[in-house]
C-alpha cells in the first residue's frame, strides 16, 4: 500500500507541478500575469468547453434518437 501511495503522490505532484509551468508560461507568452491567466482558463475557458460538450453530447442524442426511429 505504501508503494502505491508513493507513485500516486509522485504522479500528482506532476502533473501539479506540469500545469503550474504551462500557466506560467501560457500568462507570459499573452503578456498577462499568473492570476489573469488562470482566471481566464479555469473561469471562462473550461467552463464554455464544459458547456460546448453537453451541447454536442446534446445534439448527439437527437440524433440518435431520430436514427433508430428511421430504422424501424
Amino acid at each position: 500500500m505504501s508503494a502505491l501511495f508513493h507513485l500516486l503522490n509522485g504522479l500528482l505532484r506532476f502533473a501539479f507541478r506540469y500545469c503550474c509551468d504551462f500557466m506560467v508560461n501560457l500568462a507570459n507568452r499573452a503578456g498577462t500575469s499568473y492570476d489573469e491567466a488562470n482566471t481566464w482558463v479555469l473561469l471562462l475557458l473550461v467552463p464554455g468547453l464544459l458547456a460546448g460538450l453537453v451541447g454536442v453530447r446534446l445534439a448527439q442524442g437527437f440524433w440518435l434518437r431520430a436514427l433508430r426511429r428511421r430504422q424501424r
